[in-house]
């Protein structure tokens, strides 16, 4: 079932209840809304533009093939949330893809316009920096997870920091996104069963 124009305003201004009215309509207005079933490839690897996703309802991630043919889950997020690949902000070619998990709906748009939007209209700035804040905020965490926390820690952290991945994504995504093997998750969620 589609979202109407409403209710993704509402939607987004749920997600950033700073923003204000009239820069929720500018900043929509340089979207499109699209919604995927289970496993629809959203975003191709391979491009050169600047189209990120903000996703309203639903979960993707964000994943490559290596050269030996692996499927590697680089991030999981959910709704609220910005995807893409971080070259979006240089002139490198995406080597990410990013797929749905489950149905999800979305707004796809092009980062640097959001950017330009923002040198004449301070709330906008401010939410263009919020967006990258938190893309800094989280990568710095993914890279502290990876070498401060174990495999178990790794998995017991991103419960509480994100259920609803763990609700809604796979475990051999969730195993890919933490560095780890869904058999090992698997012998993580049986431990927890014994102890609780």
């Amino acid at each position: 079932m589609r979202l109407s124009k409403s209710e993704i305003k509402e939607l987004i201004i749920s997600f950033f209840p700073n923003l204000k009215e009239k820069e929720v309509d500018i900043f929509l207005s340089i979207t499109e809304y699209y919604s995927a079933k289970n496993k629809e490839i959203i975003l191709k690897s391979e491009k050169t533009d600047k189209n990120v996703i903000l996703i309203l309802k639903g979960v993707a991630r964000a994943f490559l093939i290596d050269i030996e043919g692996n499927d590697i889950t680089h991030f999981i997020r959910a709704k609220g949330r910005l995807i893409g690949d971080a070259n979006v902000f240089g002139n490198e070619i995406q080597r990410l893809s990013i797929e749905s998990i489950g149905e999800i709906h979305y707004l796809k748009f092009d980062i640097s316009k959001l950017e330009e939007l923002g040198y004449d209209n301070p709330e906008l700035m401010r939410f263009y920096v919020g967006f990258l804040k938190e893309i800094i905020l989280t990568l710095s965490y993914r890279l502290h997870s990876f070498v401060a926390m174990t495999s178990e820690e790794r998995y017991l952290d991103l419960i509480k920091w994100n259920p609803t991945l763990i609700e809604n994504a796979f475990d051999k995504h969730i195993a890919s996104f933490l560095g780890i093997t869904p058999l090992t998750i698997h012998r993580i969620k049986k431990k927890q069963k014994v102890i609780k």
